[in-house]
């Protein structure tokens, strides 16, 4: 499947259930959705087409630019994600449990991948997943880096 019409795609699919929770695609190419938490902290869901073509994965992660701006030139499509490959949205295990692969091949197995298992994993998973960063600290349990929490801790008390 070519990456417009997978962006495409997912957007038709996901935006209607997202958008809801405050997620949005703005500013960005269609298959990253984000909201805005407060001034320092932001909720990402990100789909990522393999290179094969034949697969996606999802990405569930908060973020925030006081680990680096540098991280946020391409906002939002491309930012650091700091919990790194626990992002992963497991449809049965949640974030964290190693990202499913859903198939995409065409638009028809795409539909039925999102539709059956990656929007009720969303639903059951994703979203309950991000409710628990309200502030930047909430990062820090999960942060792929430890020295990373220091950032997070110092600019909050400062």
């Amino acid at each position: 499947m070519l990456d417009h019409q997978f962006d495409k795609s997912v957007s038709r699919i996901v935006e209607p259930v997202v958008t809801p929770w405050g997620f949005t695609t703005g500013g960005g190419r269609g298959c990253t959705f984000h909201r805005q938490v407060r001034d320092d902290l932001f909720h990402f869901i990100h789909f990522s087409q393999r290179s094969s073509g034949l697969e996606f994965e999802v990405w569930v992660f908060p973020g925030t630019p006081l680990l680096g701006s540098e991280q946020w030139v391409r906002f939002p499509d491309f930012v650091g994600v700091p919990t790194g490959q626990a992002a992963g949205l497991n449809a049965k295990l949640g974030v964290g449990g190693g990202a499913s692969r859903f198939p995409c091949r065409d638009s028809k197995v795409l539909k039925v991948a999102l539709s059956r298992a990656a929007v009720p994993a969303l639903q059951t998973h994703a979203r309950p997943y991000l409710a628990n960063f309200q502030s930047p600290k909430d990062l820090v349990p999960v942060l792929e880096h430890a020295q990373w929490a220091r950032l997070l801790v110092r600019e909050q008390d400062g």
